[in-house]
């Protein structure tokens, strides 16, 4: 039998692969999920802590090879307990299951919050490159509207706002950013300790969301989840602004996909997950990011693009599957008896 390996988030951190080849893996991971993959909704029990959740995400990635040795097969099970912060510890916990493609068993077993923070910036730097960054798209740019370089809002200044802004700095180099929190020691906190990040030009914290998304060319949103929804005006956004929503609706009004370019990650979990008071009142998607990527989607010619990813399972299976390859390079990680 294959021996089960386990690593834990320091060894998971250490085996993660360079930004340029994580931005790859998430392109990679959105291009396949029409095509070649396989992946059910999420599917979930709800604890007693109002609020939290424990959620199943299975995913499959078909490879090239006819007898499925190339494939990915994995899960990642994520609970959530949105009190935790107050007893000191974080708001999420979760795994990655990784099992051999021909046989099923278990390969390996790892922390997935760091893969979930690099996967889901990665996922949004995708869109940034495409749109943004002069990468594949047609509006592609590397300045703004006045000639400088582009400006960047973003909202929450938490894990992954921390996580996103090194693919901010690698993309869009010398962007002028500005960070809002409701904590606003917070983002002055992160403000100060991102200055050093590679590729920002300056940023700075702000005490409002209308001054932070006011004239930007990008905006980010990633505030914590709670009761209101659909908080920001689309009146303040610039009119060809990428706005990527990290956190589902809480920021992104229904108005804004209405009128805007409005991309998912995929289609059936935001269907899916289109229900009760998230997402009211959203349109169906105008496509999938894997579509625009490659060159299925309607065109899109000018105005606003709205992206939103709900994360999906099958970024973290390719990501977990690229960092046990180097783990087992660098001798990372412990083989557990069965």
């Amino acid at each position: 039998m294959k021996p089960l390996r386990h690593l834990c988030a320091a060894e998971v951190a250490a085996a993660m692969p360079p930004l340029s080849e994580r931005l790859d893996l998430a392109e990679r991971t959105m291009r396949a999920l029409a095509r070649n993959a396989e992946l059910p909704a999420k599917i979930g029990v709800h604890p007693r802590q109002p609020g939290s959740l424990a959620h199943a995400m299975p995913a499959l990635l078909r490879g090239e090879a006819a007898d499925g040795s190339l494939d990915l097969i994995g899960a990642k099970w994520i609970a959530g307990f949105p009190a935790n912060p107050s007893l000191g510890l974080p708001a999420y916990h979760a795994l990655v299951l990784l099992n051999d493609p021909v046989t099923g068993e278990p390969l390996a077993v790892m922390e997935a919050g760091t893969i979930t923070a690099a996967r889901t910036a990665a996922i949004s730097g995708t869109a940034i490159r495409h749109f943004l960054a002069g990468g594949a798209g047609p509006q592609g740019r590397s300045v703004g509207a006045a000639g400088g370089a582009l400006r960047v809002a973003i909202l929450g200044a938490g894990a992954q706002a921390r996580s996103h802004l090194p693919v901010v700095g690698h993309l869009l180099p010398g962007a002028r950013v500005r960070v809002v929190d409701v904590d606003l020691a917070r983002a002055a906190g992160l403000a100060e300790e991102s200055t050093a990040v590679e590729g920002i030009g300056s940023i700075e914290a702000v005490t409002s969301v209308s001054q932070a998304v006011e004239s930007a060319d990008l905006v980010i949103s990633m505030v914590s989840f709670g009761p209101n929804r659909q908080m920001l005006d689309p009146a303040w956004l610039a009119p060809d602004a990428l706005f990527v929503a990290v956190d589902y609706d809480m920021q992104a009004p229904a108005a804004l996909a209405r009128e805007a370019f409005f991309i998912v990650d995929e289609g059936d979990q935001f269907l899916a997950t289109r229900s009760g008071p998230t997402f009211a009142g959203y349109p169906d998607p105008d496509a999938t990011l894997g579509e625009v990527f490659r060159g299925d989607a309607p065109p899109r010619t000018s105005g606003r693009v709205l992206v939103a990813h709900l994360g999906v399972g099958l970024a973290d299976v390719v990501f977990a599957a690229a960092i046990l390859a180097r783990a087992e390079q660098l001798g990372l990680g412990r083989l557990l008896p069965r």
